[in-house]
């Protein structure tokens, strides 16, 4: 009898006692624990690669999307190629002052004649010379001889083509302005870091563009900051798609709005219950917590 208690109370001290899953699989030597370090480093360096990967990409499809409007730049009409020269308006000024000159002697010749200081067939004839002159104001009549434009018309094309300008400026600016935003795609593009350029971002950024550009000028050094935007615009689109090329052939989504927190999950502990071999026939089972 007595020794076949201690035999039972051997085999009751003998019997394991129920484990959980994860100290069932938990490393125990130290080469198993360096191991489990290094692969639970090169997981978090992971994550915090495509974590960074997706702040970058999200930073880009930002940054696209305030500068969109360089797009919608008409720069046939900031360029002003039909804008009259200073040549031409010299000439204009210049053949307006003969002109002029001409309808004043011709006239005082004419006063003259009513006056009797010259004879009368000479102040009739210069009556008749200074009506065919002043003929020349007229438009139609004029392009009968000469089909260059006056100084008033060359005038009304700049003020119009100005007008033009200053206005699709205005359109492009909008309310939070435009040539200020340029300065953040100054990695692609060293030329917007110019001095020249400076001064037009910081005058767009205090919205108060339009009362510095006034004359041709102005309007053409927009024109060449927009320029050197749109390079360094198409860059970045250039470098956006590369890589969100290469972020699909990886498996990485960087198309959502924010980029995604990576948070480590918790597994589910596994209870192991190994029975008693001196129960009646019944076999371990999982039990799940």
């Amino acid at each position: 009898m007595e020794s076949d208690k201690v035999k039972q109370n051997k085999v009751e001290g003998s019997a394991p006692k129920p484990v959980s899953g994860a100290s069932a699989f938990k490393p125990t030597t130290s080469k198993e624990l360096d191991l489990a370090r290094k692969r639970e480093e090169r997981k978090d360096a992971e994550r915090k690669r495509v974590s960074e990967e997706q702040q970058q990409q999200h930073i880009r499809k930002k940054l696209l999307a305030e500068c969109q409007t360089l797009l919608n730049v008409n720069y046939d009409w900031l360029y002003l190629d039909d804008y009259p020269d200073n040549r031409s308006v010299a000439i204009a000024k210049r053949t307006r002052d003969y002109w002029l000159f001409i309808c004043c002697v011709v006239f005082i010749v004419f006063c003259a004649g009513v006056l009797g200081v010259v004879p009368a067939w000479v102040g009739g004839s210069a009556f008749g010379l200074l009506f065919i002159t002043l003929c020349f104001a007229i438009k139609p009549f004029r392009r009968f001889f000469s089909t260059e434009p006056t100084l008033h018309e060359l005038l009304q094309e700049r003020k119009k083509l100005e007008f033009r300008a200053l206005n699709h400026i205005k359109l492009l600016e909008g309310q939070e302005g435009l040539a200020w935003k340029c300065r953040k795609l100054s990695k692609y593009n060293q030329n917007l870091k110019r001095t020249l350029f400076q001064g037009v971002m910081d005058v767009s950024a205090k919205k108060r563009l339009f009362g510095v550009i006034k004359e041709k000028k102005h309007i053409r050094l927009y024109l060449q900051l927009m320029l050197e935007a749109e390079k360094a615009y198409k860059r970045l689109q250039k470098d956006y798609l590369k890589h969100h090329f290469s972020n699909l052939e990886n498996g990485i989504d960087d198309t959502s709005e924010e980029p995604i927190r990576t948070t480590a999950s918790t597994d589910n502990s596994v209870t192991v219950a190994v029975a008693d071999s001196t129960d009646k026939g019944v076999e371990p089972s999982l039990k799940t917590e």
